[in-house]
Order: structure tokens, then sequence, then C-alpha cells
């Protein structure tokens, strides 16, 4: 007989609200904010293209995880 197969575990809850939160530790979002309007042309539409990373130069490392 077949076992059946399982799906990975998926994160509800608590522990889900945990990880959200020490993602958004990680990025300023204001400062973020504010850099992503002076570049809003090249990031809107796509924040990860080539131009909204030359564009945010430094800040895209201390940024892309607001993305």
């Amino acid at each position: 007989m077949l076992a059946p197969v399982q799906a990975a575990p998926v994160s509800r809850g608590y522990v889900r609200a945990q990880q959200n939160a020490a993602l958004m530790q990680s990025c300023n979002i204001f400062k973020c904010g504010s850099k992503v309007w002076d570049c809003k042309s090249q990031c809107i539409p796509n924040p990860f293209n080539a131009g909204c990373v030359s564009c945010l130069g430094s800040a895209w490392d201390e940024c892309k995880s607001c993305f």
C-alpha cells in the first residue's frame, strides 16, 4: 500500500507572526519608503528590476527585506 503524499507544514498563527515581526525589524519602512519614493519611476512597477537596484544603490541591501 502506498503512503499518502504530505505537504510541508505551514506556519500559522503565533509562529507566522513571529517570523513577520523578525522580518519587519530588519526593515526601516520610513527610510526605505523615502528611498523608493525618490526612485519611484524605476521601483514602483517592479522593485527587483535592475533600474531600481541601481537607483537605490547602497540602500538596496538594507531595504530589500521591506519588499
